[in-house]
């Protein structure tokens, strides 16, 4: 072949290679994610039967519910699930040495547990979620069949737990030795992806080019970020040394992306509303506006690499140079002198501007440390992510998985269905599953079809394929394709629930073991009980507290707005990372699901009164004030913490009185400390701090307005920033 053959060759190869590339990154992980479980689930399966143990299903279901695309996802998973494990054995005992003649009262007992458990897991977060969730649907499935056969306890339950550590083993080997996808390089990723959005979409927004709507979805999108790079953060601590060395940065890293991220959209709702309403100040301010999307738009390509990181934040502290320059030269071009209202709406910009800069400066450069191997000086380790949960929406999900194991267990005990011992298993399983999911009844129903769908494909292998395979390699052979099918499924978000719901029922079903029964009767009794008990799940979650319902409604609205009440309220110590962190983790939860998207409305108010409060806060004990003045601001937090406690018009004008009482206090005690530059200073950011409380509550098109109405007239001489 010529040289300019080969060159032909290559040209026309070459965009293949790079699709082939592409599905490598994209869908070929997904595939050996499906092989790498199949293979651990056949592992399983054969060990369990040379070991000889009564249910190999069990093992390889084990397999299913452990295993995770990432190596270190598998190993924390698997400590807790063997912690839970445990812990539902024990209290299998317990019940059954108490009530195994007595099957109302093991009910009650099964009930009080699993409630308790599924309580538990809703209060707690990913891998303590999880931990509570085993300890509760074990003790069913470990103490139901021991309560009909005491005598075979022990036997029983330490042939459950060798099962579910087989396949914990056989999950961990198979995900550490075949290509292993390291936490690490997912925290790499999510970092990188995080930055280049965050830059992209403070870059859109200056240009003007994103609306209100796609606004919020993006704020929902990095919200969800800020809570996948802790939860990564947190396993990945067993995995790799590096992530442990880098755990004060990462945490560092999330605070500073969360500040920067609340500053700006402070600083673009503000904007937004002087622009809006053609304020003399946001005329001034739109040359500031655009010279900052104008230093981010020099970056060139947004920053992917630890260098163009610290390019950029180069690039950034040379802005923050030029900034003071900028400001007094916009000025110098208002009206001369300018009124009050427009000297305030320019000074409250200019500080959230500076703020901003500040902090994503700080974001930058940390950013760009953090591939860096040499030991520098250490952050400060007393940056934590606080979790903010409803204690009373956990206890009621403990209650709901309650009453619908009792109904199942009356109703099996009622019909004395030799089967319904199934049917209460898996209502017990499959409640404290969903439980945690953000819709639970969404959650079963896809489970009901995944179940129907495996309960079909079982029964065809089981009674027309699987008594022509002889041997353990044909078995393995006819079960490849239908488990690779159903693990394909789960791979993706969308058809999860009835991908994982096919695979266990379908493994369950056909029961693979040393002697095999064939009996379609028994076959089709044990597999309606199964369904039965997962559509009594499904039908409790719908009846119930349902997801969806207004009374949740109304409590996530509460809870969001409980944010802005724990910045007024509580210590100052560390507030600030209990704000932010909180926040999004309930904004996460939020957008989760269907259920709060009513309550998504307050985020913008939420954040930027929140914020805005504990600033105040800070700046009043940073210097000296006089009783009068420390009197009026603690009116104003006050009035605030009472208006979001409960919103009303009433309640609205209250604190915009206070607000304005407020600033004038301070005003005044500026005018007698103008010798004083910390203190000064300290009221000038304390002032512009509670002009945005102000503009924000005047704010006619947030959700904030809508709900609690407008007051008649604008008080001590507000502006309305309505359209």
């Amino acid at each position: 072949m010529s040289a300019f053959d080969a060159d032909t060759m290559k040209l026309r190869l070459w965009p293949l290679w790079q699709e082939a590339v592409a599905w490598g990154k994209s869908e070929g992980w997904n595939w050996i994610f499906v092989f790498k479980t199949t293979l651990a689930t056949l592992l399983a399966m054969g060990l369990s039967l040379r070991f000889e143990l009564d249910q190999p299903s069990t093992a390889m279901i084990t397999v299913f519910i452990v295993m995770q695309p990432q190596t270190g996802l598998v190993l924390t998973k698997s400590l807790y699930r063997v912690g839970g494990t445990l812990a539902g054995a024990a209290a299998s005992l317990v019940l059954v040495s108490l009530f195994a003649q007595q099957q109302e009262l093991f009910i009650l007992g099964l009930a009080l547990w699993v409630g308790t458990c599924t309580a538990g897991a809703a209060f707690y977060r990913n891998f303590k979620s999880y931990g509570f969730v085993l300890a509760g649907y074990t003790a069913a499935m470990i103490g139901l069949p021991a309560a009909l056969q005491p005598q075979t306890f022990f036997t029983l339950a330490s042939t459950r737990l060798s099962e579910v550590t087989l396949g914990i083993l056989c999950a961990g080997v198979v995900s550490d030795i075949i290509f292993p996808r390291r936490l690490s390089d997912d925290i790499t990723k999510n970092v990188q992806s995080r930055y280049t959005e965050f830059i992209a979409f403070v870059h859109s927004s200056l240009a003007g080019t994103v609306g209100q709507q796609e606004l919020k979805s993006i704020q929902l999108r990095l919200a969800g970020n800020v809570i996948a790079l802790e939860a990564i953060r947190g396993a990945a601590a067993l995995e790799d040394p590096e992530v442990r060395a880098r755990d004060r940065r990462l945490r560092k890293l999330n605070s500073e992306f969360m500040a920067a991220s609340t500053t700006f959209n402070s600083f673009r709702q503000l904007m937004q509303r002087l622009t809006k309403n053609s304020a003399p100040a946001g005329h001034a301010l739109d040359t500031l506006y655009e010279s900052l999307g104008e230093t981010l738009g020099r970056m060139g390509q947004t920053p992917r690499t630890a260098d163009e990181a610290h390019q950029a934040a180069r690039r950034i502290a040379v802005f923050r140079k030029e900034l003071s320059r900028h400001v007094e030269k916009v000025r110098l071009s208002l009206a001369d002198p300018p009124d009050s209202q427009t000297r305030m709406d320019f000074d409250t910009a200019v500080e959230l501007l500076f703020r901003f800069v500040r902090e994503l400066h700080a974001y930058s450069r940390t950013y760009a440390s953090l591939p860096e191997t040499k030991q520098g000086p250490k952050p400060p380790d007393d940056i934590r992510f606080f979790s903010r949960t409803d204690p009373v929406v956990a206890l009621l999900t403990g209650v709901r998985v309650f009453f619908a194991i009792l109904l199942v267990g009356t109703f099996w005990i009622a019909s004395a269905w030799p089967s319904g011992v199934n049917a209460l298993i898996f209502v017990a399983t499959v409640s404290a599953l969903c439980a945690a999911f953000p819709d639970p009844a969404l959650a079963a129903k896809r489970m009901i079809i995944g179940h129907t769908a495996g309960f079909i494909a079982a029964f065809v292998f089981k009674f027309y394929v699987m008594p022509s395979l002889d041997g353990f390699v044909l078995l393995c052979a006819g079960l490849v394709p239908v488990l690779m099918a159903g693990l394909y499924l789960y791979t993706n978000p969308k058809w999860a629930d009835f991908g994982i719901g096919f695979v266990i029922f379908f493994t369950n079903m056909i029961t693979p073991g040393i002697s095999m029964q064939y009996n379609p009767l028994v076959f089709i009794n044990d597999g309606g009980a199964l369904i039965l008990g997962v559509v009594a799940a499904w039908v409790m979650f719908m009846t119930l507290m349902p997801a969806n319902g207004a009374w949740l409604k109304r409590r996530l609205a509460r809870q969001l707005r409980h944010q802005v009440i724990m910045a007024c309220v509580d210590p100052l110590a560390g507030l600030i990372h209990r704000f932010e962190s909180s926040t999004h983790e309930l904004l996460h939860k939020l957008a989760s699901g269907q259920q709060g998207l009513d309550s998504l409305m307050w985020m913008f108010p939420v954040i930027e009164i929140g914020r805005a409060i504990i600033h105040v806060r800070q700046d009043a004990v940073s210097g000296r004030m006089s009783q009068s003045l420390s009197e009026s601001v603690q009116d104003c937090v006050l009035s605030t913490a009472r208006f979001f406690k409960r919103p009303s018009a009433l309640n609205r004008y209250a604190t915009l009185e206070c607000v304005a009482h407020a600033s004038e206090a301070v005003r005044l005690e500026a005018e007698l400390e103008s010798s004083c530059g910390h203190i000064r200073g300290a009221l000038r950011q304390m002032l512009t701090s509670l002009h945005l409380i102000r503009t924000s509550l005047l704010d006619e098109e947030t959700f904030l307005a809508a709900t609690v109405g407008y007051p008649s007239s604008a008080p001590l001489g507000g502006t309305s920033h309505a359209a």
